[in-house]
């Protein structure tokens, strides 16, 4: 008999192993994208709560309220590009912001055609007010970490994020038929 853990590391109920039982030649806990996605869920559900209460925004609100506040004014093919979202959902976010006076969108003074999207007033002070909340939340996250494992994290996240990027390429590559 086993003690089986949560992804939290917490235990959890004994689970009885029979002999004849044959288990996976790899946990799926070994496997690195459960433990981010597991990560991501936690951080994304800590900041849903707390951008509901501070500003009453979700956290997909959130996201392209802080991309615009680095990038502005920009596309929504911009846009979604930087947040790695489907353009589509992105469009109905940004439109619930403009109704909302957050953000607004203007015509490309190079090419009329393409619609930029940047924060209005109201949505530099919401933008302010998001990154000292994110900050305060990041330094309590970080906070058992020494100055050399939080820069030796961050170059570990990008490395992984870069890769991820080039496998999610792939699968939309194969998804399209351009693989045998």
């Amino acid at each position: 008999m086993s003690v089986a853990k949560s992804a939290a590391g917490r235990s959890a109920k004994p689970v009885a192993h029979s002999a004849s039982e044959t288990q996976p030649a790899t946990s799926v806990d070994a496997f690195i994208a459960r433990r981010i996605l597991i990560l991501s869920n936690v951080l994304r559900r800590a900041a849903a709560i707390r951008y509901r209460r501070l500003l009453d925004i979700s956290v997909g609100e959130w996201g392209a309220i802080a991309e615009l506040g680095l990038r502005a004014p920009c596309s929504l093919n911009e846009l979604a590009r930087g947040l790695a979202l489907d353009k589509t959902r992105l469009s109905r976010t940004v439109s619930g912001l403009e109704k909302r006076g957050l953000v607004q969108r203007r015509a490309n003074p190079r090419d009329n055609r393409e619609t930029l999207i940047s924060l209005t007033k109201s949505g530099e002070r919401a933008y302010a007010r998001m990154i000292a909340a994110a900050q305060a939340s990041n330094d309590a996250l970080l906070a058992p970490f020494s100055t050399g494992d939080r820069a030796q994290l961050v170059a570990l996240v990008d490395r992984l994020t870069d890769r991820a990027r080039d496998i999610l390429a792939r699968e939309q590559e194969d998804a399209l038929g351009g693989a045998d």
